[in-house]
């Protein structure tokens, strides 16, 4: 004959041994859905810093600021100049190179191509403008185009970009700035091959031409 009552007493016994998992597994799900609900368990989003002309970004390969933005239909001394319905977007950045090697802008210098423009995910790039051709750039009227930046030496830049004339009507026209991430090669030969790859964005510079 089954003992019903002991029956009844074991398995309430085991009920009660197991009450602290369950309550402590609800109070997971509980504490895990509000949680949830808040945000807790999302992806920070990081934020690039909103600057101004003038303001200076400083990274461990570089530093940048735009020291002027101009807007022209020609530049004779370089030969270039806005088709129909375009205008050259003149921006003139102050670069200075923190690393112990030369660096070139927009070309590959001493085995170090650091993207910094005119690259796929360059480090320095126009936005808030559609389907851009690449810059044109110079380190002043005369010089020759895709000027060396040497170890700490600060230089005066320019960024020229057609740009269609309608798009000055926007208010979100800026210079983004990334963070480089140097990449060096794996093979003996190759270990002084040296490749800055685009990092965090850390900085958008109005270039104020909205509206």
């Amino acid at each position: 004959m089954i003992d019903a009552r002991g029956a009844g007493r074991r398995a309430l016994d085991a009920a009660r041994r197991a009450a602290p998992a369950w309550v402590a597994a609800g109070i997971l799900l509980v504490v895990g859905a509000v949680l949830a609900a808040t945000g807790a368990f999302t992806t920070a989003v990081h934020e690039p810093e909103r600057l101004t002309v003038g303001d200076e970004v400083r990274l461990s390969t570089y530093t940048v600021s735009v020291r002027d933005v101009e807007l022209a239909d020609a530049v004779e001394d370089q030969h270039v100049e806005a088709d129909p319905g375009e205008t050259l977007l003149l921006v003139t950045v102050r670069l200075e190179n923190l690393t112990d090697r030369a660096v070139g802008v927009g070309t590959t210098a001493d085995r170090i191509t650091s993207r910094l423009v005119n690259a796929t995910q360059a480090l320095l790039a126009l936005s808030g403008v559609d389907d851009l051709e690449s810059a044109r750039i110079w380190h002043d009227e005369t010089s020759v185009r895709s000027p060396l930046l040497q170890p700490d030496v600060p230089a005066d830049i320019t960024l020229a970009w057609r740009i269609p004339t309608a798009a000055l009507d926007a208010e979100d026209i800026a210079l983004d700035v990334y963070d480089a991430k140097v990449r060096t090669g794996k093979i003996i030969l190759s270990s002084d091959v040296v490749t800055w790859r685009r990092g965090e964005h850390v900085a958008r510079i109005d270039l104020g031409l909205g509206g």
